[in-house]
């Protein structure tokens, strides 16, 4: 390319003629608005590009912070599988000489704003405590005359709603001159704690065919249901109209065996029982068998008379009756289930083995294979000492360590 004498001469000029120049399109200061040949046609669209900078912002969609919500309940460590944010309190212990706590309920029947726990002491005592874990806590213990037969070895007891509660003993000796080793039962109560003294004076029937009890569970009026160890059954109980204190006219009693052969006993540890009265399920804690069983009480047909019978009462099996395994506890670590309570929908479960407890969902009729949550008590009860548990009317779990002689509350943190 050739450039003409004219471009060349532009080149050769200085930078400050060409600024000169520039200014000379000026007048007198003000811009030269000349349309230039090289302005653009005002007809032609704008094609110039559009600064993003200028554009309006997009306006994102608000986004809710995912709530995760805690897997579990929250009486369990919300699945953490631990205790350590619970509160834990102790209402019990051996300065009251508590020795063997194996069992405990609250008593029902009794006036608005008063909390009463009864706590079966297998050293032939029950604890009766008004009002536990509060300021005003009341210990007092019952052991009255003759409780070396009538209230021997306690290691279980159920509330029923007549002002009655009933006891079964893990005995199997002799526990009165006049009668053999197999002589021992159920023992009827009165539920006021100011009539109930733990012994012949005031207890309200007896009946005689289950040696080496250790569940009891309240079926409706005078009736409950006996985890019976001597006959590997659970045993129906029904004094009807209770011989009034001290008597001796045990003739109207029903004693009914079921599922004989079908449980497991293990010596030294209770084996809890609840009926769900909406189903007439009875779920109950096998201990020897290692499971979770439900006995439909429902189910079954009348079949032979049985004996020894002490009592003049009505006695027979009853066979055909629908009994099966809920929770298989061997295949969750568990060997030996002790406490079982009913609370919230769910059945609770101690296993006395691994000192854990857990919750499954109610009976559906088939086996269930995983707990809704469960929770590792070994850090405040050694494996071996964890008993019977149940509810309290605000939702604290309690508990029994049986060796160590205490009873046992957990409960929620209280929020500041």
């Amino acid at each position: 390319m050739s450039l003409s004498w004219s471009s060349l001469f532009l080149l050769s000029l200085p930078f400050a003629a060409l600024a000169a120049c520039d200014d000379a399109a000026t007048t007198n200061g003000a811009p030269d608005t000349s349309v230039s040949e090289t302005a653009p046609d005002a007809t032609e669209p704008d094609t110039t590009p559009l600064d993003d900078s200028a554009q309006p912002e997009e306006v994102q969609p608000e986004v809710t912070p995912e709530v995760i919500v805690p897997k579990g309940l929250p009486i369990l460590g919300n699945g953490s599988n631990s205790p350590a944010g619970l509160v834990v309190d102790v209402l019990l212990d051996d300065t009251y000489s508590l020795s063997s706590p194996r069992d405990l309920a609250f008593n029902p029947d009794v006036v608005d704003g008063v909390s009463q726990l009864f706590v079966a002491d297998a050293d032939m005592n029950m604890y009766v405590v008004t009002n536990p874990g509060t300021p005003e806590a009341r210990v007092r213990s019952r052991s009255g005359f003759g409780s070396d037969h009538f209230m021997a070895a306690p290691v279980s007891l159920a509330f029923g709603d007549m002002g009655t509660f009933a006891t079964a003993h893990e005995v199997d000796w002799i526990t009165q001159d006049s009668t053999p080793a197999d002589f021992m039962g159920p023992t009827l109560w009165p539920a006021d704690s100011g009539e109930f003294d733990g012994g012949w004076a005031s207890h309200l029937d007896m009946l005689h065919n289950s040696p080496n009890a250790v569940g009891i569970a309240w079926d409706n009026a005078n009736a409950f249901w006996v985890f019976d160890g001597y006959h590997a059954s659970i045993t129906y109980y029904d004094f009807q109209k209770d011989h009034g204190p001290g008597g001796e006219d045990h003739s109207d009693g029903i004693i009914v065996r079921w599922v004989e052969g079908q449980v497991g006993y293990v010596p030294g540890v209770t084996s809890d029982m609840q009926l769900d009265h909406a189903t007439g399920l009875l779920y109950v804690a096998d201990s020897g068998n290692g499971r979770i069983a439900v006995l439909d009480t429902n189910s079954g047909s009348k079949g032979a008379i049985i004996r020894p019978n002490y009592d003049g009462a009505q006695q027979y099996a009853w066979e055909d009756a629908t009994f099966r395994t809920l929770v298989d506890l061997k295949a969750l670590g568990g060997t030996v289930p002790t406490g079982l309570a009913l609370h919230d929908g769910k059945v609770f479960v101690t296993d006395n083995s691994s000192a854990k407890v857990y919750a499954f969902e109610l009976d559906n009729g088939a086996p269930q294979t995983e707990p809704v949550d469960w929770m590792d008590l070994s850090s405040i009860v050694p494996a071996g000492n964890l008993g019977a548990l149940t509810f309290d009317k605000e939702g604290r779990l309690l508990i029994l360590d049986v060796q160590g002689a205490r009873v046992l509350r957990l409960s929620l943190p209280v929020s500041p």
